[in-house]
């Protein structure tokens, strides 16, 4: 289980990268309330090793568990550890 989930991103204009991102806590199995973060802040925190991350999404109203975060560059934010340099944490919803 990771420290926190992404639940939901903000892409540019362009939809080229993800600019924020929603983050929920996660304590004891349960899934906390939203924080709007910017993608740069999440990419420092796992490249400094302080959190782990893992998407989420919430079908039924039940969170369903999804893929480890990993970082591309120290910048991209993916859930497939590949040499792909961009933006890539599935279909979460956007906001």
């Amino acid at each position: 289980m990771a420290d926190f989930c992404i639940t939901d991103v903000r892409y540019n204009d362009d939809k080229s990268h993800i600019t924020f991102v929603k983050v929920r806590e996660e304590k004891q199995g349960k899934v906390g309330a939203p924080r709007t973060v910017s993608r740069a802040f999440v990419a420092d925190l796992i490249r400094l090793g302080k959190v782990t991350f893992q998407t989420r999404t919430k079908t039924n109203e039940r969170w369903q568990q999804g893929a480890a975060v990993y970082l591309i560059d120290d910048e991209y934010l993916t859930t497939e550890r590949n040499d792909t340099k961009r933006d890539n944490l599935g279909e979460l919803p956007t906001f």
